[in-house]
């Protein structure tokens, strides 16, 4: 039942993020999250947990989360829906520097 957990939170109007902390694969968040996509919550609702309520819950609202003037630009840029099966992540800006999409990070993890 937990992916439809953020559905009934977003119905609810009560503020909540996705949390990657506990994650063996980083490339599981996003299929988590559309988890909870394909599980009754809205793909707006979805990035919002991704990007300003996270943000927002982690008092660095200020600094990141939305793509405003002043503010740190992480972006993500797909070929398709964020939270599509055969989606794939084209380009990753993080402080609006390119992230080479070359080296596999989650075998780096592993490996610290």
């Amino acid at each position: 039942n937990a992916p439809k957990t953020a559905a009934a939170l977003a119905k609810a109007g009560v503020p909540f993020a996705f949390a990657s902390g506990t994650l063996e694969d980083p490339r599981d968040f996003i299929k988590n999250a559309a988890k909870a996509v394909q599980s009754g919550l809205s793909g707006d609702d979805a990035v919002r947990a991704l990007t300003l309520q996270a943000a927002t819950i982690a008092g660095a609202a200020d600094r990141v989360g939305s793509l405003e003037v002043g503010k740190l630009a992480n972006v993500l840029v797909t070929d398709g829906d964020l939270f599509a099966e055969k989606t794939t992540v084209k380009h990753v800006f993080v402080e609006g520097r390119a992230v080479n999409l070359d080296v596999d990070w989650g075998n780096q993890r592993r490996r610290q």
